[in-house]
């Protein structure tokens, strides 16, 4: 993020000791995207984040493709999809695009990845250790990687479109001048950029179930006390929201071998979120993969991804595949 963030009490002086209520030090935490030559934060903890009284290997995600991959427009109904759990659709070694259907949600790091909810349906609460952010259909909520969250959901459906990014999301290049602001040309500006605002302090011991994805596997991590126990941060590294409907056409996010809001070469992805039209659906994946022209997709409201390379098909997409839609 260009925009510098500050919640809860830091130490006047970076790099000053800060001393807690009952005398003791803080605990410093530096996190960011690339170590100390990108973008980052400074957490400061009640109590160690290192301290975790055990770990054990949950599950393994296996991500079988399929073989061979035939050349030919593909399209996926998503909502059809029987799993409630985050199913990989397409993925390459850039990008990986789930859908998710929560029913609850616990606390969850990403520790190989920086994520995008696209939210389809729902509204509620991200929170996370850097404060909370609220959200609503049609926000773009950009998690980076590492910083622990969960949801806090209102009582009604949810569903998620999900990108998933090897490398760090950000906004795109074009869009800030020399200085790192947004230029006035941009589909939107630093008014549109939501940050947390609220950051609810938790100072509790007890057993805290962590899940974090490294390497492809569910880890299961046990804290000796509540994840959200940062007293104040501040820094360039934060989760942020951005709501579709606040922005002009155009490139909103990019990642490495990827734009979000944008066509161009590459591999062409449409998600469509609302439509009318005949043939595709809420919740309809289109794949036009390089080599075959891109249709035009009759959706109202739609994510649109272009990915540089090959992107494989996740074998449990096979069972929401409408195959007639490369002859349509």
């Amino acid at each position: 993020m260009p925009i510098y963030h500050q919640l809860g009490v830091v130490p006047r002086k970076r790099n000053a000791t800060f001393l807690k209520a009952d005398g003791g030090d803080h605990f410093v935490e530096q996190v960011g995207s690339a170590g100390y030559g990108g973008a980052s934060t400074r957490l400061y903890h009640l109590h160690d984040p290192a301290r975790v009284i055990s770990t054990r290997q949950a599950f393994e995600l296996v991500w079988k493709k399929e073989q061979p991959r035939p050349l030919r427009y593909r399209h996926f109904r998503t909502h059809r999809l029987p799993a409630p759990d985050r199913i990989p659709l397409l993925f390459n070694d850039d990008v990986a695009l789930h859908t998710w259907t929560p029913h609850k949600s616990g606390f969850y790091r990403n520790a190989q990845a920086d994520e995008v909810l696209f939210v389809t349906e729902g509204a509620g609460t991200v929170e996370t250790q850097m404060g909370e952010l609220a959200y609503q259909p049609g926000d773009f909520v950009v998690i980076p990687r590492g910083i622990i969250h969960r949801l806090r959901m209102d009582p009604v459906r949810h569903r998620f479109f999900i990108i998933e990014s090897r490398g760090a999301v950000r906004i795109p290049r074009g869009h800030r001048n020399g200085m790192g602001q947004l230029r006035d040309d941009a589909p939107y500006g630093e008014r549109d950029i939501r940050r947390p605002r609220a950051l609810p302090v938790q100072d509790e011991r007890g057993e805290f179930s962590l899940v974090v994805k490294k390497d492809n596997w569910l880890q299961e991590v046990i804290l000796g006390h509540h994840p959200f126990d940062v007293a104040g941060w501040d820094g360039y590294f934060y989760p942020w929201a951005l709501q579709a409907g606040d922005c002009a056409p155009g490139k909103l996010l990019s990642g490495d071998g990827f734009a979000v809001g944008q066509g161009g070469l590459g591999e062409e992805v449409v998600y469509c979120v609302k439509t009318t039209a005949a043939g595709v659906e809420s919740g309809s994946l289109v794949l036009h993969p390089q080599g075959l022209t891109p249709k035009t997709i009759p959706c109202e409201v739609a994510v649109r991804l272009t990915v540089a390379k090959p992107l494989e098909i996740g074998e449990g997409s096979h069972s929401v595949e409408d195959v007639e839609y490369s002859r349509s």
